[in-house]
């Protein structure tokens, strides 16, 4: 009889009821914040990126550059960067010339670094191209989130520590000298 009366007092209590509230939907509110935030922020480092690779671009199709590397290059796209950590280290260029008889394009996966235990830089082909050769340059860079393991912020893959791969593709013809 007791215990029959107890539960018919707690189930009329209201006291703790925004506490309960809160409690519920304080969670989803906050999960909705960061994923708006790491979005945000992936989308400023791969607009930053893509920017930086339409300069030295640029210039590369133009011929501005001396005997281009990979290296320089890797240094130019990364002197034009912001928000992105340690640019240099995580970023590949790959150059590659397309055939125009059958216009096979390299894999659809833009070669990336990979930090397992240490930065691995994958190997990659840089050929300039001679004039008006159509030459396809991709560049990667991989990058820590803001939220480590945020994965509700937008579905891709991230690696073994928390970071992500942001790719840039771009196609162009070497100017005729």
């Amino acid at each position: 009889m007791r215990l029959s009366r107890l539960l018919k007092r707690f189930r009329r209590d209201e006291r703790g009821n925004a506490t309960i509230e809160f409690v519920i939907l304080m969670p989803l509110c906050f999960t909705i914040f960061a994923a708006a935030l790491e979005s945000g922020l992936m989308m400023l480092r791969w607009t930053s990126i893509d920017r930086a690779s339409d300069i030295v671009i640029r210039s590369l199709r133009l011929g501005q550059y001396e005997n281009p590397d990979a290296l320089m290059l890797r240094r130019e796209i990364c002197d034009r960067t912001f928000m992105i950590e340690d640019c240099f280290e995580n970023t590949v260029v790959d150059i590659r010339e397309i055939n125009r008889a059958t216009f096979l394009m390299p894999d659809a996966d833009a070669p990336c670094v990979t930090r397992a235990n240490e930065i691995i830089q994958p190997v990659v082909e840089v050929t300039p191209g001679q004039q008006n050769d159509l030459m396809l340059i991709r560049v990667c860079v991989t990058t820590d989130a803001l939220f480590a393991g945020s994965t509700f912020a937008v579905p891709i893959t991230y690696d073994a520590h928390g970071g992500y791969a942001i790719s840039v593709a771009s196609v162009y013809v070497n100017e005729p000298s």
